[in-house]
């Protein structure tokens, strides 16, 4: 007998407000896997923007920076990791709703891509206060001694975004019991 989470058992059929959502998610997704992709690349080969827009980003304020090749090399750098996070995000969000828009909720695919949308999220938070703080640095760097600027923040986003994901990690396991027990029971019928 297929259990519950058997994705060859016959899916059950989608509202349709939910197969509308699924599609318009996935479009997101991949909007913003081009954004991630092009945006990040055409900030850091613009001087002019980065002048305008990273020291607010890393919390200097009107403290001098110092522009050069060397401090937009390393805070290119600098930004990869939470980029890595956030492209990895992506891939399970593709991943998860690829599985709700054929109707496997449940299914360990599912769990799983919604369990590593929730550590990718975990990771991304934990990784932007480290962010900030290296394009900080990179900024400052080239500054005179006694300008340079170590400056470490944390922010409401970086506390919600550990709330949301933890409190995603968590209903992925009640889920993942969910499914379990319903195999179980099923196998008892």
């Amino acid at each position: 007998m297929p259990s519950a989470a058997d994705p060859a058992r016959t899916p059950p059929q989608l509202p349709p407000g939910l197969h509308r959502l699924t599609t318009v998610v996935r479009a997101l997704v991949l909007l913003g896997v081009a954004v991630l992709g092009v945006v990040p690349l055409l900030f850091w080969l613009s001087p002019d923007w980065v002048r305008a827009a990273a020291p607010e980003m890393a919390n200097l304020g009107d403290h001098p920076i110092t522009l050069d090749g060397r401090a937009l090399a390393l805070g290119a750098l600098s930004s990869l990791p939470v980029l890595g996070a956030a492209l990895w995000m992506m891939g399970r969000l593709w991943q998860l709703f690829g599985e709700y828009r054929h109707g496997r909720v449940f299914s360990p695919t599912a769990l799983v891509a919604l369990r590593g949308f929730a550590r990718a999220l975990l990771l991304g938070v934990l990784l932007a206060p480290v962010q900030r703080t290296a394009l900080g640095l990179a900024l400052t760097w080239g500054n005179p001694p006694g300008q340079r600027m170590v400056v470490v923040s944390l922010q409401w986003s970086d506390y919600m975004g550990m709330l949301v994901g933890a409190v995603l990690l968590a209903i992925t396991t009640v889920m993942a019991e969910a499914a379990r027990q319903a195999d179980e029971n099923a196998g008892f019928v």
